[in-house]
């Protein structure tokens, strides 16, 4: 990766024309004008250009988002010229920009992009972003998804390896409305989703309660696992044909769910193993999933699985708290 960074005002002409740039393209994305279009370099306390052999290729901005607490910073117009992405750039910028924020004293940073720029959370995400509620002028923008990092962050103690007592996990294939994997459906509901989502229990209610939403999230069901711990039931996934408005040759990840007290296990990581095996012996070329962005565990499970972001699809293109991933086959 070469290329030079450098700190410059606001309005230097370079930076002003990678906005511009960054503007056009977001038009282009969107149909619309992006919410900060008209931003000023007002609160703007860092402004980095990445310029290779001389051409300004790349581009970040740190604010003063004292609005959102004291000690948050924002990051603003992240942007790499099309035909300079794929070569780090982005991630030197950013981390150019971390640099500034922790020299210059904010303890969070804050971000917004939007769904249809799966690359970016996808840089975000690797660089230990986690999402968040919308905040501020994005509060209820289905077009925005937010993100925050903690540039202290305190590491909670790790179990060892060697510390984890081995167990044997074992994997049965069953149907949908098999009453073992319902119960286990309904108890990712109950103690899970409807908590940490109350819109959804909404959602739910008015559709007709938990039975008539499960049933109908079951049509076009290829096949449902229920893994189990010394006999017990501990967790599922299911993998689904699918819908209209889905990109071609892609099966569907559902419902994938373990037992608080038997995570760590590997549970997940099975259940998604035998998906990727079905979905391959059925001709599928990749697996779509939609979580929410509430779910960090989740997300981080997807990416080390091999799980990349993705732009909404289906249902979820208006739901501004799902995040969707993707894994080619």
């Amino acid at each position: 990766m070469s290329g030079d960074l450098t700190l410059v005002a606001w309005d230097h002409p370079d930076a002003a024309a990678l906005r511009t740039a960054q503007q056009v393209e977001l038009r282009e994305r969107y149909g619309d004008d992006d919410i900060g279009h008209a931003m000023t370099g007002e609160q703007i306390v860092a402004m980095v250009l990445l310029h290779v052999d001389g051409e300004p290729v790349a581009c970040g901005a740190l604010r003063d988002a004292l609005d959102l607490g004291v000690g948050t910073g924002e990051l603003k117009r992240m942007f790499v010229l099309p035909a300079h992405r794929g070569r780090g750039y982005s991630r030197r910028v950013l981390m150019e920009l971390e640099r500034v924020a922790h020299e210059r004293g904010f303890g969070r940073l804050v971000l917004e992009t939007g769904p249809l720029q799966p690359e970016a959370i996808g840089l975000y995400l690797s660089a230990g972003y986690t999402p968040t509620d919308n905040y501020g002028e994005y509060v209820g923008v289905v077009d925005s998804r937010c993100f925050a990092k903690d540039l202290h962050p305190v590491e909670a103690p790790r179990r060892r390896a060697r510390d984890r007592a081995h167990v044997d996990v074992v994997v049965e294939r069953v149907t949908w409305d098999d009453e073992t994997a319902a119960h286990l459906r309904r108890r990712m509901f109950t103690e899970f989703n409807a908590p940490t989502y109350p819109g959804l229990r909404e959602a739910v209610e008015a559709m007709g309660g938990f039975e008539v939403d499960d049933a109908a999230q079951g049509v076009g069901d290829h096949a449902t696992w229920v893994a189990r711990i010394d006999g017990r039931p501990v967790g599922c996934v299911s993998l689904r044909a699918p819908r209209d408005g889905y990109p071609e040759g892609s099966a569907e990840l559902k419902k994938l769910f373990v037992e608080a007290d038997a995570r760590g296990a590997g549970v997940s990581r099975l259940l998604l193993a035998v998906a990727d095996d079905e979905a391959r012996a059925l001709g599928y070329s990749r697996i779509l999933l939609q979580t929410g962005i509430r779910q960090p565990e989740a997300i981080g499970l997807y990416l080390a699985t091999g799980w990349r972001p993705v732009a909404p699809f289906g249902a979820y293109t208006n739901d501004l708290h799902s995040l969707c991933f993707g894994k080619v086959l």
